[in-house]
């Protein structure tokens, strides 16, 4: 282990106000920050406060969330809105002036979609959260190679000149843009924990692979039930992370433990099968906190279907919500939509394993 980690925390959670632990982190001792602070929106694990004295709590703790990054260090800090009265706030747009004062460099401005919401009558429906990106200097690490996806036109050339014949696109894949579809953690979600609102694991894994590199450390002040510790952990890399709400922070080392509770219950249902794929052991002698069946299912006999199908459906239902409003300005028949109430029509039954550009073509003709 490099001599400068001997004095930090590593892979420890502390149990209290993260500005209490941040005092006592050295400078630039974290490759990344990442964390989903509380949106003051009321929820039941976070405290209503006014908005104004809410930022100037934010703006604390960011500025020592800046101190203890390192040079070539990011951060990522992912934020919804403020609702009051009516009037709807997104919060980037108050946090961006915060992150820039503390000396940090917009990369992106990270748009993360999903089919459900904050819900609205007299407004449009909030149906995305930002992922705020800056780094401390011009020199940051970014390894793409490690986050990308497959080309679209993956055997497309070039038709003339010196490269004439040659691939047009990098065989590796493409980058994966600033627009993310991961699943919001919510039911039938293997993940989910009593935590009303989580990281997907591969959201944080995608930005743990960019932007650090094996035995870096991972700062986040609000852990939550833990995702970023377990993601960290997975991918070979330090954790630190404090959490003051009690019941989170046992949660989160429940899943660190990855081992029954002296009840027999896990975390989640990704937990317990994870237990249940290692020791071989029947899935019936164990629970989860949120379940509701008599049983958990196995892994293999599951139904998971992998983030890219739940991106196609993703994008079926928005062009079919805007294919929709077209027809009925027209005053055209208003198409079928082909999941309705949630099943499949017989017409047209998706496969899971398509890519985009063929679900597409197929909606497009029914419509």
């Amino acid at each position: 282990m490099n001599s400068s980690y001997l004095n930090l925390p590593l892979n420890q959670i502390f149990l209290g106000d993260c500005l209490a632990l941040l005092s006592q982190l050295p400078n630039e001792c974290v490759d990344l920050v990442i964390s989903s602070p509380p949106y003051n929106l009321g929820k039941e694990y976070e405290a209503k406060k006014a908005l104004d004295n809410y930022l100037a709590e934010q703006t604390l703790v960011l500025q020592e969330c800046s101190r203890i990054l390192k040079k070539t260090g990011s951060i990522f800090w992912q934020v919804g809105a403020y609702s009051n009265q009516g009037s709807l706030i997104p919060l980037d747009i108050r946090f961006f002036p915060i992150l820039e004062s503390c000396g940090l460099i917009p990369r992106n401005r990270i748009i993360w979609v999903r089919q459900h919401g904050l819900h609205a009558q007299n407004k449009f429906s909030c149906r995305h959260e930002t992922i705020l990106w800056f780094t401390k200097s011009p020199k940051y690490t970014f390894n793409l190679d490690a986050i990308r996806i497959p080309q679209k036109y993956q055997n497309k050339k070039y038709y003339k000149g010196n490269k004439k014949g040659k691939l047009s696109c990098n065989p590796k894949g493409k980058n994966p843009g600033d627009i993310w579809l991961f699943r919001n953690v919510k039911h039938n979600h293997e993940e989910q924990t009593i935590h009303p609102c989580q990281f997907p694991e591969d959201l944080v894994a995608r930005i743990i692979l960019a932007t650090t590199n094996s035995n870096d450390i991972i700062f986040d002040p609000y852990l939550g039930s833990g995702t970023v510790a377990v993601v960290s952990k997975n991918y070979k890399r330090y954790f630190i992370g404090s959490e003051i709400e009690e019941k989170y922070y046992d949660i989160a080392l429940r899943r660190l433990e990855e081992k029954p509770d002296t009840k027999n219950y896990f975390p989640n249902l990704k937990t317990l099968r994870n237990y249940i794929d290692k020791t071989g052991e029947d899935i019936e002698k164990f629970r989860f906190d949120m379940q509701t069946g008599n049983k958990a299912t196995e892994r293999k006999k599951a139904k998971i279907f992998p983030e890219e199908y739940h991106r196609q459906e993703l994008e079926n239902r928005l062009l079919y919500e805007e294919s929709a409003f077209s027809a009925n300005l027209r005053g055209e028949e208003i198409p079928i939509d082909n999941n309705l109430n949630g099943s499949h029509s017989k017409k047209k039954k998706v496969n899971r394993n398509q890519s985009s550009d063929t679900n597409f073509k197929q909606l497009e003709i029914e419509l």
